[in-house]
């Protein structure tokens, strides 16, 4: 659930993030756009695997930025979780992590944040 406690620490992270690989690389995508012909694998996707692709490529795009946000992953997470950062540093990752980003209110948020962020750097 977002959070008053959360709101601050994700405001931080959206601030530190730099969006322009992620608009060249979603620019770039031409997955939306009819199928030419039979060969053309990747139009041939299904809306699912599709959004699974657009997700894959600005994950990639975003990963070398991740250092930029170390330091913030930790209080998100005890925030998020409403524990201590002691207790969160011993949580596992993947399993918080998946549930943060599956979150409709951090979504959400991010979805509203980083499209404002987006209109003022594209």
């Amino acid at each position: 659930m977002l959070t008053i406690r959360t709101m601050p620490i994700l405001l931080k992270i959206v601030g530190k993030l730099d969006l322009r690989p992620v608009i060249d690389v979603v620019k770039d995508l031409d997955i939306f756009d009819e199928p030419a012909n039979k060969e053309d694998a990747l139009r041939q996707l299904s809306d699912k695997e599709k959004m699974g692709k657009v997700g894959m490529e600005i994950l990639s795009a975003i990963t070398p930025q991740l250092g930029r946000i170390a330091d913030d992953i930790l209080p998100l997470v005890a925030a998020y979780k409403k524990c201590t950062i002691e207790d969160a540093e011993d949580m596992d990752a993947a399993e918080v992590i998946n549930e943060i980003i599956n979150d409709d209110g951090v979504r959400s948020f991010f979805k509203t944040a980083l499209r404002k962020k987006t209109e003022t750097e594209a």
